[in-house]
């Protein structure tokens, strides 16, 4: 039996999505045949099999997110017996996922984090304005769409401005 397995292509490669295959199980394949494209963060390339034989069995469909190391597919011939790769990949997948939720937690900034202006700033994100306004109103913690808008064009900073005298 013959495994076709995700290798890293590259140092940072920690996954690949399985674009399509280009062959279907129970077909012959002979070695260095393109046998699946694989898409990276970098590149999107086809697969060459690293044997011969009968497509016995895909383990992961067309767009499946694959770890490194995982087996794709098992080449071999009708009459031999596979293993339990269904198992060895989802120890591998579980050990992956741990590794990218702690990486996650790494990246994470510790503490409470506070946004300026809370969430009567998220009203704001749908009014134009200019961005000498949107500073100055973010300095005063005033919210942007409580501004008159004039009436063409942008809040500009002359509206903001009034506004604080009016305020």
């Amino acid at each position: 039996m013959v495994r076709i397995t995700l290798e890293k292509l590259y140092p940072d490669m920690k996954e690949a999505t399985v674009g399509r295959w280009l062959k279907s199980e129970g077909e012959p394949v002979a070695e260095g045949e393109p046998l699946v494209e694989l898409i990276t963060d970098k590149i999107t390339f086809e697969l060459e099999s690293t044997g011969s034989g009968i497509l016995r069995q895909i383990y992961f469909r067309e767009k499946s997110v694959v770890p490194v190391g995982c087996t794709l597919a098992a080449l071999g011939d009708s009459t031999e017996a596979l293993p339990d790769i269904e198992a060895e990949n989802r120890e591998r997948i579980a050990a992956w996922e741990a590794e990218m939720a702690a990486s996650r937690e790494a990246a994470a900034p510790a503490g409470p984090r506070l946004v300026a202006g809370g969430p009567r700033l998220k009203r704001a994100e749908g009014v134009r304005a200019t961005p000498s306004a949107r500073r100055l109103a973010r300095e005063h913690g005033i919210d942007l769409a409580d501004v008159p808008p004039p009436a063409e064009g942008p809040i500009t900073e002359k509206d903001v401005q009034a506004y604080l005298e009016k305020k």
